[in-house]
Formats: C-alpha cells, structure tokens, sequence
C-alpha cells in the first residue's frame, strides 16, 4: 500500500512539536470554511496545518495534512480559545483514510490528560480543513470522509 505523509519540512521530531502545550488556536478562513489553523504555545512559536490534495485514482483525491513552523500570525487570522488542559502534556494521534490503495496521513487528535479533545482533518470541500472541539469556532465540522473510516493512530 503506498502511503502519503505528513508534509512536515521542519528539523526534529514532528511528534514533539505537535505534543508541546497550547495556549491557543487562530484559524484562517477561505468562503467561510477553515483553511489554515496554527497552534500558538506559549512561547510565541505555532504550527499551522493545512490540507494539501493528492490524486489517487481518476477522479479520486484525498487531502494530507501539511505542518510547518510559524512565528507570526497572519491579519486575517481568528483567534480561539482552546481549554486550559490544553496548556500541559497533549497526547496526539494521526488519522488515517485508505483509499483506492493509498493510506494518507490526513489529520490528527489531540487529547489531554482530562480526556477534552481538538480534531484536525481535511474538509469535505477541497483544500479545506474540518475543526472539532474549540466550542467558539463558527464553524460546521465536515471532514472529508465519515470518522468512523479514519483509522487513529498513535503519533510516533
């Protein structure tokens, strides 16, 4: 099965950077649907995800999360606030779709000690991401495919 990854460009561990605390989220919006979220530490550094499609099959394309380093959020950008358990150990697992013989890594789970949990994953409409669990967020959640067929896995 071929497989398509994260885009990640940064140095070091992606699974460390993406389990470090939060203090909170902005997303960016595209025709009223998020296209970029960057996860702010308290550190002022962030992490933005967006989708980026990848054709599979004819007429099949399946959205992969791409992840790079941030120092400054964009004019645009909205800022929510995310749970304060959100603020210390974060455990984060990847969401997996397999399609027409690719597993793509399309979006990740983060999790904390409390059980409260944000969703990131690519959206039902082309390049557009589906965020879950930030109760400020005017958004509805559609991810690409149903949840059930994400397969969640521990990121290593």
């Amino acid at each position: 099965m071929n497989e398509l990854l994260f885009g990640w460009s940064g140095s070091g561990s992606l699974a460390a950077e993406l389990s470090r605390p939060l203090k909170q989220i902005s997303i960016e919006f595209v025709i009223n649907r998020p296209r970029f979220i960057t996860l702010w530490r308290s550190d002022g550094t962030g992490l933005k995800l967006y989708t980026d499609m990848h054709d599979v099959a004819e007429r099949r394309e399946v959205g992969v999360l791409n992840i790079e380093r941030v120092s400054t959020p964009q004019p645009d950008e909205v800022f929510v606030t995310v749970s304060p358990s959100f603020g210390s150990e974060i455990i984060v697992s990847k969401l997996l779709i397999r399609e027409s013989g690719v597993e793509a890594e399309s979006g990740v789970v983060f999790t904390t000690k409390t059980g409260d949990e944000i969703v990131v994953v690519a959206g039902a409409y082309p390049y557009s991401l589906a965020v879950q669990g930030v109760s400020s967020l005017p958004h509805v959640f559609e991810p690409e495919y149903p949840m059930d067929q994400y397969l969640r896995v521990p990121i290593a």
